[in-house]
């Protein structure tokens, strides 16, 4: 209940601003304005494979294995045999924890912990796929913009961005989500929230969603950033 009010709370906003441009806000998931921004996305070649494939974390330090677990499974990276699927080939939050992945970090360690940049992109390459970090710091928006809309624009890509969700305006800290589309007009990104318990998915100004990675993970005193995905 709790979070219907506060969905719908956010819906009754947008639906008295008017127009549907992002601008400083972010628009939710449903509603007329994310509508349109989705029809006139101009790269959302990754949206139907990655919504496919949509989990919600299945603890709140998950946020990363339940991205991760989406990105191999719209990039279709073999996973490895799991009893309950069999013959049916699929990720989930308990087997992507291979060997090679526990010793990136154990289990207990995520639950408590979560994931970094790094180790996110660890764990992917453990877990069989490509993957290339990119810390905010280390680019501006601008490049990101260039990065983020090639990748969202290549069916065999997939984006996924760590945010602080404060900067956001939302409840939280360190959070990990994919992208799954862009649209060019209202220069916004569409956030997968994998919280799904928590928020739905929502279109992000690029400007702001930039603030929201160049933030410090004092963990490890790197800004957040983004990683690019690959099969």
């Amino acid at each position: 209940m709790k979070l219907h009010l506060r969905v719908c709370a956010a819906l009754l906003a947008l639906a008295l601003a008017g127009p549907a441009h992002a601008g400083d806000a972010l628009v939710y998931v449903p509603s007329p304005q994310s509508a349109r921004l989705f029809d006139t996305a101009s790269e959302k070649a990754g949206f139907w494979p990655l919504m496919s494939a949509f989990v919600s974390e299945q603890n709140q330090a998950f946020c990363g294995v339940a991205s991760a677990v989406m990105a191999l499974n719209a990039l279709r990276v073999a996973p490895p045999l799991a009893p309950q699927w069999y013959p049916y080939e699929y990720w989930d939050q308990q087997n992507i924890f291979s060997r090679a992945v526990l010793e990136v970090k154990p289990v207990l360690a995520v639950q408590s912990q979560g994931l970094t940049l790094e180790e996110l992109t660890r764990l992917l390459t453990a877990a069989g796929a490509k993957a290339e970090a990119v810390h905010a710091r280390d680019t501006d928006l601008a490049g990101f913009r260039t990065a983020a809309r090639k990748a969202l624009a290549d069916e065999n890509a997939v984006l996924l961005v760590n945010v602080f969700r404060q900067t956001l305006g939302q409840e939280g800290g360190g959070h990990f989500s994919p992208i799954a589309a862009y649209n060019a007009e209202a220069d916004a990104f569409l956030f997968l929230d994998v919280a799904r318990y928590k928020l739905p998915p929502s279109w992000i100004p690029a400007e702001r969603l930039f603030a929201a990675m160049n933030t410090e993970d004092t963990s490890v005193h790197k800004s957040r950033g983004y990683i690019i995905v690959r099969k």
